[in-house]
């Protein structure tokens, strides 16, 4: 049997700050900016950075990713890999309770019951159901009995199974590598049955329980999410102190953040902008810069502690390939664009050109990758193999969701497209209306970004673009090839990783080839905070994926 007992310490997720920055305070309330209105606060169908920010706050999972981007315990305390990588057994963290209060001190239904293995069994069956339908069910396909659950053969997930109240255990049909780093995603966390049942799969979005570090309270619609201090929460500090520490969290709706949420960081009326706006980029990296190490910096400033790192992700334009059907016209697009001169002149130079899909920080990355260079005339050739020239102009719109960033990147593409004779309309929309018609395949040209959900190719290269995947399941693209599928599935049977590594790169550069996505660069993530916050981390995933639970304010 092979151990893989979790060796990180919980403390070492809590913040590596924090000695150095004093005794902790508790009160306050943390007040912080939503770009959009989260679609879903519904771990269940949540499939966006704004729902998932939310929802890290009520919701746990077995395992998380601590902020250095390495997997740590959380509702599980560790676990083990046996039968040849085909059964995963879970030791549950005792004296986890549900919420028992939410929305102003209503009683939940559950209680405020402890959480057992059988929960977890309970809620894993209900994710994946078919009636249920959750878009990200199929991220644990591999668990037995998956496939004849949702075909209707059998009325549960036979793979998943309560050994005791304290111990769960998961077969798979099949060693799948990455399995633990997907049990982190924010999907799979643990739901009370009574609370799911009682407001149904509809309304449960908007009355979620869970059992994290805040409860819910209150939601108005394109304004404000507010969130409590649960006061039964399991976890404390290195010292003792019961967390979290804050009274509780204000997230503002501030669409398309910009210069309003620039100005609402500078009256005081909250306390972080994510991702600061170009405009002011030059501001916040004046004062005292340090070196974190592995491209992580932190600017001390007049307008507080800006934090800066890589981040796990890809900024793409996806053509939906049922629409824009001919390869060299998206081959052509992707020659037509000066990646460099667009991020160093529109970005500040905030980002590093993408070569393909798979971003550096993910295992199986290929440096030696031949993506697209800057060749204008390679790309009116294309296109004049595909039928356009001056008497026959391509014509295409792009939709883009409501951020000031986006709409600058779109505008200098739409520049750089009309020196090779394309004519590109513009369409900006609100996240939640782009985020659907896109998955409906309605929109021939789309703005998307992606951050890993889990720090392996699998997560890009199956789930984006695997004709499995066609649709809400993230392969918007509706990308079907089937060598490409063929590899992306090898690479998940295979238990050896050299071997997946080959098959990923084998099957991004098929991608490459093929063009469903124009290439355009690799997330660097961002975040400015007011000076008074305390144990604060920028987690390697994201500014999303911080969880608010030890964080205080020095007021």
């Amino acid at each position: 049997m092979t151990s893989l007992l979790l060796a990180l310490a919980l403390v070492a997720a809590l913040g590596s700050f924090a000695a150095a920055q004093g005794t902790p305070k508790y009160g306050g309330i943390w007040k912080d900016a939503l770009a959009s209105n989260p679609p879903q606060l519904d771990p269940v169908f949540a499939t966006d950075t704004t729902s998932a920010e939310v929802d890290y706050q009520i919701f746990e999972t077995l395992l998380e990713y601590a902020p250095d981007g390495s997997l740590a315990p959380l509702l599980a305390e560790s676990y083990e890999i046996s039968n040849g990588g085909q059964t995963v057994t879970f030791k549950l963290r005792k004296g986890v309770r549900f919420h028992a209060t939410t929305e102003g001190g209503t009683p939940t239904a559950n209680g405020g019951r402890e959480v057992t293995a059988q929960d977890w069994v309970w809620t894993f069956n209900y994710i994946t159901d078919p009636e249920v339908n959750s878009p990200r069910a199929y991220f644990i396909d591999m668990v037995k009995g998956y496939a004849e659950y949702q075909s209707g053969e059998a009325d549960h997930l036979a793979g998943v199974k309560a050994l005791d109240d304290y111990t769960l255990q998961f077969e798979l049909s099949y060693p799948f590598a990455p399995f633990p780093q997907v049990i982190a995603y924010n999907t799979f966390t643990v739901l009370p049955r009574e609370d799911v049942e009682k407001w149904g799969k509809d309304d449960f979005n908007f009355h979620p329980v869970g059992t994290g570090a805040f409860k819910f309270e209150e939601w108005r619609q394109d304004d404000v999410v507010r969130l409590s201090k649960n006061e039964n929460y399991w976890m404390k500090d290195e010292n003792g102190n019961q967390l979290p520490y804050m009274d509780g969290i204000e997230f503002r709706v501030i669409p398309g953040g910009g210069a309003t949420e620039w100005t609402e960081y500078q009256l005081g009326n909250i306390y972080a902008v994510n991702k600061v706006d170009d405009p002011y980029f030059p501001q916040v990296t004046q004062g005292v810069k340090t070196d974190l190490g592995n491209g992580f910096v932190r600017y001390d400033g007049p307008n507080g502690v800006f934090l800066q790192r890589p981040q796990p992700g890809t900024y793409y334009y996806g053509f939906n390939t049922e629409i824009v059907t001919d390869k060299r016209v998206r081959q052509a697009l992707n020659y037509a664009i000066n990646r460099e001169a667009m991020i160093k002149l529109v970005i500040n130079g905030r980002a590093a050109p993408a070569k393909g899909v798979l971003p550096p920080a993910i295992p199986g990355y290929n440096p030696e990758l031949k993506g697209y260079n800057y060749d204008p005339n390679k790309a009116k050739e294309l296109l004049a193999q595909a039928g356009y020239g001056p008497s026959n102009p391509l014509n295409l719109t792009l939709q883009y969701n409501t951020h000031p960033a986006h709409q600058r990147i779109a505008e200098a593409l739409q520049a750089q497209l009309k020196q090779i004779g394309v004519n590109l309309t513009l369409r900006e929309v609100e996240w939640g209306t782009h985020l659907d018609t896109t998955e409906r395949g309605e929109v021939g040209f789309f703005r998307m970004g992606w951050v890993a959900d889990y720090l392996d190719a699998d997560n890009f290269l199956y789930v984006l673009l695997n004709s499995d995947n066609i649709g809400p399941e993230g392969n918007y693209s509706r990308f079907n090839n089937p060598t490409f599928d063929t590899l992306t599935k090898a690479a998940r049977l295979s238990t050896d990783q050299a071997e997946r590594i080959r098959l990923y790169r084998e099957a991004e550069k098929i991608a490459v080839e093929e063009a469903p996505w124009l290439f355009i660069y690799y997330y660097t993530d961002d975040n400015l905070i007011k000076p008074f916050v305390r144990n604060y981390e920028l987690p390697a995933f994201g500014q999303y994926s911080n969880k608010f639970r030890n964080v205080w304010l020095d007021l």
